[in-house]
């Protein structure tokens, strides 16, 4: 879902020499190159969205994605074009998902420097759903920032170290997104007066370090319990108003199953402590009692303090329909509960499900909840929230990519 400046440009360039040399070497036989890419289209609907009664249909993302690896030298990147229709905002933006370099030592262990997922949590995706949970949102889940990451040898206990002295950068978009916005991680990021809530807060995540280890209850490594722990300084560019300050969090999660049963489970708490002026806020506020987060072109605030809580089932139903197959029924649930006075909690709950056929993906996903920017008309839900959006909402997913 987005990103774009100077310092993320030369990046930027790299993928697409990466991607040029991979078609030129996709030519020869035994490559240690692999290109593909991407293509998909939504339906979408809205319970509180009055003007589109019949929902709406259009481009999701068409993205461009190369690997390389020849054993010891490894790398991967991607880069995605979104378009969205009318009714998901009418905008469009190009950004740079991932990309990084790296090397497999002999014992396997791997070492990335560039672009990359931050090992946090649940990995490699918190939730079966296409828009993920709550905590991708808060900036804990399906996360990329610039840096380093060593992950040890595969084995009954593995642990990750990561250290990101920046975030993936802000990237391109149309003149209805906000420029800072326009990335694929949400991240704290500057506010925008036009496409903002006009704080003037000007906030940066830096320095980020994060470690992380998961212990295999059994041989095939299905059953798995870890602990990762977060970070970070809070960039305050706008000095005038304050200082410098810390984020961290903490996580605990369990994914594991029995038969075509499977469960994934995660608690995570987050303290992102801020130092605004009195006059960094909107509607009277504490200016100390939210961030500004963004990603896909826009910004909104998110309480600074939380605890995430996440439970997902799901069931691999046998079997093909002409064909379609790899079935996979779910739900996910997700809470943000957050820990500022007067702040009410966001709720996600996802029941769907997900099949292929031979290049073909289709998630099919109803969504309800309440107090989420994705999921209601109260932009601001994941920080403070208005009386009149206190129901629940409702949107429907029905999503068809191509994948090559």
């Amino acid at each position: 879902m987005s990103e774009k400046n100077a310092s993320t440009t030369g990046a930027a360039m790299v993928a697409l020499m990466l991607l040029s040399g991979g078609v030129a070497a996709a030519d020869t036989a035994d490559t240690p190159w692999n290109l593909g890419g991407a293509v998909r289209f939504n339906y979408e609907h809205k319970s509180w969205q009055d003007d589109y009664p019949n929902g709406f249909f259009g481009l999701d993302t068409a993205r461009l994605d190369v690997k390389y690896d020849d054993g010891v030298v490894i790398g991967s990147a991607q880069y995605r074009y979104n378009h969205f229709p009318k009714g998901q905002g009418g905008y469009w933006q190009h950004f740079l998902q991932h990309g990084w370099v790296g090397m497999r030592f002999a014992d396997k262990s791997t070492l990335h420097v560039g672009l990359d997922r931050n090992m946090f949590g649940l990995q490699p995706f918190t939730s079966n759903n296409f828009y993920e949970s709550i905590a991708f949102y808060a900036g804990f889940e399906d996360k990329f920032d610039l840096g380093l990451t060593y992950a040890s040898k595969p084995g009954p206990v593995e642990w990750q170290v990561g250290f990101y002295p920046r975030d993936g950068g802000s990237y391109g978009g149309g003149g209805n997104t906000a420029g800072a916005s326009n990335r694929y991680s949400y991240n704290i990021v500057a506010d925008d007066d036009q496409q903002g809530y006009g704080t003037g807060q000007r906030d940066q995540e830096r320095n980020t370090l994060i470690g992380r280890v998961a212990l295999k209850m059994d041989g095939d490594g299905r059953n798995e319990v870890g602990l990762s722990a977060l970070t970070g300084t809070i960039r305050n560019t706008t000095r005038s108003e304050g200082r410098d300050t810390r984020r961290n969090a903490l996580a605990v999660h369990y994914r594991g199953g029995a038969g075509r049963w499977n469960v994934a489970l995660e608690a995570l708490r987050y303290n992102y402590k801020t130092s605004h002026g009195a006059q960094q806020t909107y509607g009277g506020l504490d200016p100390n009692s939210f961030v500004m987060l963004g990603g896909f072109g826009y910004p909104y605030p998110v309480a600074s303090k939380g605890d995430i809580y996440i439970a997902n089932l799901s069931y691999d139903l046998p079997g093909k329909l002409g064909p379609f197959s790899g079935f996979k029924l779910y739900n996910d649930y997700s809470v943000l509960r957050k820990r500022v006075a007067g702040y009410k909690n966001s709720v996600q709950n996802v029941s769907g499900m997900s099949f292929s056929a031979g290049k073909w993906l289709f998630y099919a996903d109803f969504m309800w909840g309440k107090h989420h920017p994705y999921l209601s008309p109260d932009g601001g839900g994941l920080a403070l929230t208005s009386r009149q959006h206190d129901g629940f909402t409702r949107r429907i997913n029905l999503q068809a990519g191509f994948y090559f």
